[in-house]
C-alpha cells in the first residue's frame, strides 16, 4: 500500500471515530500537553472593506509591478478569480491566504504579502506555533529536530498534521512562497527553515497540531502510522514574516578560518550596516591569504539571500584576474559606478577558489554566482541558486487601508554583464550535491565534504 493510501485510510478512520475515543495508538489525554490559553477568534472584516483593499491590491499588481517573470493573462485571471470570491466577511488570515498566492505568482523573489503590524504583535507575544524542526524531501516531511521536547524522535516522516496530508501542506506552503521565475528550490529551502510560521500564515493557526507518524523511536519494523498530539510552543524566535526570510539576515556575520591547505571565508548576507567594517575585513583576509601563501579558498555563499551592489562587487573584484563589469549597461543610472569594468584589488585572490552554494542565493547573490559562472571563475559546488543573471527589485512597501496586510513589490529589473544565460532558472552548480535525510540527522555537511575533496583536502 502507497504512503498517500496509507495516509488516506488512516485518516478515515480517525473522522470515523471522531467523538473522542482513545484508541491503541493514541496517548491517554492526561499525558497530551495542552496550550495554557487560547487567542481570541480574529475578527471579520466586512465585505466592503475587503473589496476596498483588493482594489488597492489589484491596482499596484497591475499597474505598478516589474512583473519580470509574470505571465500577465494568468495574473489578470487570478486578480479575477480572487475578487469573485469576496462575497462574504473574512478575517485578515483569510483574506491574505486569498491573495497571496497572487503575490507568488509574480515569480520574483523581492515581492511579498505579510501579516499586519498587530497580528505580528500577537504572534510575538505569545502565540503557539508548530515546535519541531523539519526538513522535504519531493513531497514528503520529516522531522529533523525536537528543540522543544515534545517526545518525536528525529527521523520520523510526519504523514499528515490537524487531518492535512503532508503532500497536501507542501504544495499549499509552496504555492504561496515567493521565488524568482521557474525557480522551485527557493519555496522548499525556506518552507523548511521556518515551517512554523508560515504553517501558522498560510494553512491553519491551531495552537495543537495531530500528527499522523512513521517511524517513531520503539516502533518495530513494519509497525504502521502512529498518532500523536503535540502542542505549539511560544518562542519568538519561531516567528518569521514572509519579507522577513531574507531581510532579517542583514548583517549576519561573516567570518573566516584558516586551515593547513585552505582557507574558509563565510558570507552570509551583502547588506551590513557597517560598509566600512566589512571592507576592511575583506582586505585583511585576501592580505592575510597572499601573505600566508594560501593556494586553495573555499567561499561559503550559502544562505546569502543577496543585499546591496557594493559589498558585492567588493567581493568580486577579490575574486578576479583582470578587469570585469558587474551590471550590464542597460542597468539604471545610479548604478553607473558597477556597469564600468571592475578593476582587481592587489591583493585578489589568485589560487583555487571552490564556491559553495545553495537555493537561498538569489539577488545580488545570484548575480555574483552568475557572474562567477560565466566567467569560468572558481568551482561552484551545492544546489541550483533561487536567482540568476537578471531579477527585479527596486521595491516598495504599502500597507493596505483596512487589513493592514503590507505589501512589498519590485518596481525594475536588474541584469549583469553576462550573456548565453536561461533567465528565470537561477545557477547551476558545477557539481551538484543533495542533502539526504541521514546527512541531516548525523549533523553532516556533505557540501562542504564535497569541497574537501575537490581540494584534496584529507
Amino acid at each position: 500500500m502507497t504512503i498517500s493510501r496509507i495516509v488516506c485510510a488512516f485518516l478515515m478512520g480517525l473522522a470515523l471515530s471522531a467523538c473522542g475515543t482513545v484508541g491503541p495508538d493514541m496517548p491517554p489525554a492526561s499525558s497530551v500537553a495542552l496550550p495554557a490559553e487560547r487567542a481570541p477568534a480574529a475578527a471579520l472584516y466586512e465585505t466592503d472593506r475587503l473589496k476596498a483593499d483588493f482594489k488597492q491590491f489589484r491596482r499596484i499588481m497591475e499597474g505598478r509591478t516589474a512583473r519580470l517573470y509574470t505571465d500577465r493573462a494568468r495574473l489578470s485571471a487570478m486578480l479575477d478569480e480572487a475578487e469573485a470570491r469576496l462575497g462574504s466577511p473574512m478575517d485578515e488570515l483569510g483574506f491574505l491566504r486569498l491573495l497571496s498566492p497572487i503575490v507568488a505568482d509574480l515569480r520574483c523573489g523581492h515581492s511579498f504579502l505579510s501579516i499586519s503590524a498587530e497580528l505580528e504583535r500577537q504572534l510575538r507575544a505569545g502565540t503557539p506555533l508548530f515546535p519541531l524542526g523539519v526538513r522535504i524531501f519531493g513531497d514528503r516531511l520529516f522531522v529533523i529536530a525536537d528543540s522543544y521536547g515534545r517526545g518525536i524522535a528525529p527521523g520520523s516522516e510526519i504523514l499528515a498534521i490537524n487531518g492535512r496530508p503532508a503532500s497536501d501542506i507542501i504544495a499549499l506552503l509552496m504555492s504561496n512562497m515567493t521565488t524568482d521565475g521557474r525557480d522551485q528550490g527557493r519555496p522548499r529551502y525556506d518552507a523548511e527553515r521556518w515551517f512554523a510560521s508560515l504553517y501558522y500564515t498560510y494553512m491553519d493557526s491551531s495552537e495543537s497540531f495531530d500528527m499522523l507518524l512513521l517511524g517513531l523511536t520503539g516502533a518495530t519494523e513494519g509497525e504502521g502510522p502512529v498518532a500523536r498530539t503535540i502542542a505549539g510552543q511560544r518562542d519568538q524566535a519561531l516567528v518569521k514574516l514572509a519579507e522577513g526570510v531574507i531581510h532579517d539576515t542583514t548583517n549576519a556575520p561573516y567570518s573566516k578560518a584558516y586551515f593547513p591547505g585552505y582557507a574558509l571565508l563565510k558570507i552570509p548576507s551583502f547588506s551590513y550596516s557597517r560598509p566600512k567594517a566589512y571592507e576592511e575585513f575583506l582586505k585583511d583576509f585576501f592580505a592575510g591569504l597572499k601573505s600566508r601563501g594560501t593556494g586553495t579558498l573555499i567561499l561559503d555563499l550559502r544562505g546569502n539571500y543577496g543585499g546591496s551592489p557594493a559589498p558585492t562587487a567588493a567581493l568580486f573584484r577579490y575574486l578576479i584576474g583582470d578587469p570585469k563589469p558587474f551590471f550590464a549597461p542597460d542597468n539604471p543610472v545610479y548604478l553607473a559606478p558597477w556597469k564600468k569594468e571592475q578593476k582587481p584589488y592587489p591583493e585578489a585572490f589568485g589560487g583555487r577558489l571552490i564556491v559553495l552554494m545553495d537555493e537561498a542565493g538569489f539577488s545580488m547573490n545570484g548575480f555574483l554566482l552568475s557572474l562567477l559562472k560565466y566567467h569560468g571563475i572558481g568551482t561552484l559546488i551545492g544546489a541550483r541558486s533561487a536567482g540568476g543573471f537578471a531579477c527585479s527589485d527596486a521595491s516598495l512597501l504599502t500597507t493596505l487601508r483596512n487589513t493592514g496586510l503590507r505589501l512589498r513589490y519590485s518596481t525594475q529589473a536588474f541584469s549583469v554583464a553576462v550573456e548565453g544565460q536561461a533567465a528565470g532558472i537561477g545557477v547551476e552548480p558545477d557539481l551538484s550535491v543533495e542533502w539526504t535525510l541521514k546527512d541531516y540527522l548525523a549533523k553532516r555537511d556533505p557540501v562542504m565534504e564535497a569541497a574537501l575533496r575537490a581540494a584534496g583536502v584529507p
